[in-house]
């Protein structure tokens, strides 16, 4: 038994075909929603293989990569391409965070059980998640990654069912202004680089006042303490028979000394 897909070249004239076949079992496909790129998991149990085919304009499909010995069964496109989740929907949940530009692996994870996978509408993050429509343990709740596969924070929350990001506005930005902003990310890069520096500045700056600030107030509540510890020296000395107990060295003849010695007794063994 083979598998094939057919192709259908929408926009070419007389609708064009083209067929890729696969030889193995298929277990899930994926289109990427900004590009021509679709992934496949496909193979034995005990050998699962993720393959990546690329579509241009008037030719046959090419495959990309093939990457070996994966434990996946689902895949993840992020919403603005480039960046796709291999995930284990069955008990184990591992989780693998692939660049398909180089088809670099950027982090392999897991989430014991994981019933569904959400990336937000930028393609910035990735929730992972444990429904109660899965699994009837304590281990329900949601886990937050950035799309580096960087985990961000764990929530565990009891008869945890479903979410869903908050859907997001349309651009504003024609599609010449969105090309000329990607055409010039750099230039835009260095910029907010150099706005989150100022912002690090500030924030250092507004913590050296504050701590100068509570340094003063310590001086202040120091000096009036000490201010009422002189004024009630007399006092003192009144109340002590005019001995001056604030200085260490002010009475030495209520000192006694005591010398103590230890015998120690030693025994020598001779032998013959």
């Amino acid at each position: 038994m083979s598998y094939n897909f057919e192709i259908f070249h929408l926009r070419e004239k007389n609708i064009p075909v083209d067929s890729v076949e696969i030889k193995e079992p298929i277990h899930a496909f994926a289109w990427e929603p900004v590009g021509s790129t679709f992934a496949i998991v496909h193979g034995e149990a005990t050998n699962i293989q993720v393959s990546f085919y690329g579509l241009k304009s008037g030719q046959q499909p090419v495959l990309l990569r093939r990457l070996e010995k994966r434990s996946c069964n689902s895949l993840f496109w992020s919403p603005a391409g480039q960046f796709i989740v291999l995930a284990d929907l069955r008990n184990n949940g591992s989780l693998e965070f692939v660049d398909a530009v180089d088809f670099t692996v950027m982090n392999t994870s897991e989430h014991f059980r994981v019933s569904d996978i959400e990336w937000d509408p930028t393609g910035r993050y990735v929730i992972t998640a444990t429904s109660s429509w899965k699994s009837k343990s304590e281990d329900l709740g949601y886990w937050i990654w950035t799309f580096q596969g960087r985990i961000l924070s764990r929530n565990n929350l009891q008869k945890f069912w479903s979410l869903q990001w908050r859907p997001r506005p349309p651009t504003l930005l024609s599609p010449e202004q969105q090309k000329e902003i990607k055409k010039n990310l750099k230039k835009y890069s260095a910029q907010f680089e150099s706005k989150d520096r100022m912002r690090l500045t500030r924030a250092s700056k507004d913590l050296i006042e504050k701590r100068a600030a509570a340094m003063k107030k310590f001086e202040e509540y120091r000096e009036g303490l000490l201010k009422v510890w002189n004024q009630q020296r007399e006092k003192r000395l009144e109340l002590r028979k005019k001995v001056d107990t604030d200085s260490l060295d002010s009475d030495t003849t209520n000192m006694e000394e005591e010398i103590v010695e230890f015998l120690v007794k030693e025994e020598k063994i001779i032998l013959d």
